[in-house]
């Protein structure tokens, strides 16, 4: 920051407010290359510097309009669009875009999970669930009979976890490690 604007951001009655909104109310330059009804193409700049900007982008784009193809040419800065003609009135499927392209930045994406570290959090659970009825079932055995004995709950929630175990390692040698994105994040940006 030069010192012209350091001075004038201390006259401001309000500076440090006014320093926020400049770096959070950035515009980010754009421009339409083409557009007929059905596809547009934006020049953004950014893209050809900002990866995950574009990424973001994309997401956001195929996210929040139907059947829509995203192109990203990052080369060329461009990105090209081709929607359903008849979603809704070009003017408004423009601004839309416009729109998106300004609030990119902002989108949180959800973190890859391979199908093993949700399996494997289920199994967990599975078993976190089974020694917790095992802890009240010896807690209702010590109350009832003054002292803990294996009873045939216990033998059945024993047994229960060992299936368990056992089908968790096969179906995590089966598994291949894909990746998958959580919906409910895309949906809430």
């Amino acid at each position: 920051m030069n010192y012209k604007k350091l001075f004038s951001l201390r006259q401001n009655k309000q500076g440090k407010n006014l320093a926020n909104q400049k770096t959070s109310s950035q515009q980010i330059a754009y421009s339409i290359a083409h557009a007929i009804s059905g596809r547009i193409r934006f020049r953004v700049p950014r893209l050809s510097k900002d990866a995950e900007y574009a990424n973001k982008l994309k997401v956001a784009i195929e996210s929040q309009i139907k059947n829509a193809k995203v192109r990203i040419n990052p080369t060329a800065s461009s990105i090209v669009i081709n929607y359903p003609s008849g979603l809704m009135p070009d003017e408004q499927m423009q601004s839309q875009l416009v729109h998106l392209i300004q609030t990119a930045p902002n989108i949180v994406l959800p973190t890859k999970v391979s199908t093993k570290v949700i399996v494997t959090t289920i199994f967990e659970a599975l078993t976190n669930l089974i020694d917790s009825l095992r802890n009240a079932n010896k807690a209702r055995n010590a109350i009832q009979h003054q002292e803990i004995r294996k009873d045939r709950w216990e033998r059945l929630l024993s047994t229960g976890e060992r299936i368990i175990k056992g089908l968790k390692s096969a179906i995590m040698f089966i598994l291949p490690g894909n990746q998958w994105r959580s919906q409910s994040v895309l949906n809430s940006a």
